[in-house]
């Protein structure tokens, strides 16, 4: 799987690559960040709070200055964003990847497995591509959105779509925790989890990879960073589930706080009928 995969070479602009180079490209890239989360997971590293006192490690900032200096490396036009180290490279491209080196850092730091490294590539921001690495899990997944015309989702190698559920009672809901909800949007989540047949908590971008894989089929985040969501949205976009933010809204870089997700367009109105009521 992963060993196998190499870092292609061709293709330094962007604008130039086909689908097959940014897939390989960003295929290649957990070849950089899985050896380092590998040396710090269940070490207990140091752990820093930031100033919205979400924890930091060591292995968050390697893993991002490691992604970055590759990425800048290959496609030294482009603009990147990341969780740790903010905005870097040429602000006037239209293109901008941005970075969360280790999403689910609370899960890293307690030993728990369901974290993940995230790339998203963005075009006039909008998510047109993008990786959800979870080292622990073995599991790669890269979706294209639109980029260069191409709609594709896998799983180390292999195609994935979502389920077909359209129906509430039978859906398997999930979001990482009821206190990352606002208040509001906690009433809303408890009445789609009253309806659903399944609710799931815990797993951070997990959930979203496993929507677009078609094992869960409903997710429902708020308070999200931009960092926290493009790439898990290209991905979930070129699997081809139904996703907008909570006011069914399509998501883009500075407007979206939020994920609405669901495996089928009927599900998702479904959802959001029921988030909506007041």
């Amino acid at each position: 799987m992963i060993s196998q995969l190499k870092v292609p070479t061709n293709a330094s602009d962007i604008a130039a690559g086909t689908p097959a180079d940014i897939i390989a490209f960003l295929a290649g890239l957990p070849l950089i960040s899985r050896p380092i989360i590998s040396k710090w997971f269940r070490q207990n590293p140091l752990t820093e709070n930031k100033q919205d006192l979400s924890p930091v490690t060591i292995a968050d900032r390697e893993v991002e200055a490691a992604l970055r200096a590759a990425i800048a490396a290959r496609f030294p036009e482009d603009m990147i964003m990341g969780e740790e180290y903010g905005t870097t490279g040429n602000a006037g491209s239209p293109y901008c990847w941005i970075i969360d080196p280790i999403d689910g850092t609370k899960a890293f730091i307690s030993g728990k497995p369901a974290f993940g490294t995230l790339v998203g590539l963005l075009h006039d921001d909008w998510p047109v591509a993008g990786l959800v690495d979870m080292p622990v899990f073995d599991e790669c997944y890269i979706g294209l959105n639109g980029f260069g015309g191409a709609g594709h989702a896998e799983c180390n190698g292999i195609a994935v779509t979502p389920s077909r559920q359209t129906e509430l009672t039978a859906a398997k809901l999930a979001t990482t925790s009821p206190r990352a909800l606002s208040p509001k949007r906690l009433i809303d989540f408890d009445r789609l989890a009253d309806q659903v047949a399944v609710t799931n908590y815990g797993g951070d971008c997990h959930n979203y990879a496993l929507l677009a894989a078609g094992h869960i089929d409903l997710v429902m985040e708020d308070s999200l960073a931009a960092h926290d969501m493009m790439a898990v949205v290209a991905l979930m976009m070129a699997a081809g589930a139904a996703v907008t933010d909570l006011e069914g809204t399509p998501i883009r870089l500075g407007h979206s706080t939020s994920i609405l997700a669901a495996a089928t367009p009927q599900l998702h109105q479904a959802a959001m009928a029921l988030i909506s009521a007041k």
